[in-house]
């Protein structure tokens, strides 16, 4: 990145944001985590480019943009995961609440 400040402030943003939300309910703890990761590693990686360089290298990336896309896309594809397998459990529990809805509303007009 060719402004290392704005990419460091932007991850003080992201901790900010995230931090912000958690105390008002907004975001559960186990997703904060995640981003929390993500801000405090992009820090990293702007406070330190060499270890950015030296990484990418030594998973046979000539180019360190493609080592942070290819990062990037496996954790975007981790919380599509998280968020899919918290949808399905929701999922699951709106079904219930509907079987027993129904089971007690009949109960109620017999």
């Amino acid at each position: 990145m060719n402004n290392p400040i704005f990419a460091f402030v932007l991850s003080v943003f992201i901790v900010a944001l995230v931090l912000v939300y958690i105390r008002r309910g907004k975001l559960k703890e186990k997703y904060a985590i995640l981003w929390l990761l993500v801000a405090l590693v992009s820090s990293a990686a702007v406070i330190f480019p060499e270890t950015v360089f030296r990484f990418a290298s030594s998973f046979g990336f000539e180019i360190p943009a493609n080592f942070l896309f290819s990062i990037t896309l496996l954790i975007s594809l981790f919380l599509i995961f998280l968020l899919s397998t918290d949808i399905s459990k929701k999922q699951r529990q709106i079904e219930n609440l509907a079987t027993e809805l129904a089971i007690i509303k009949n109960q109620l007009k017999k």
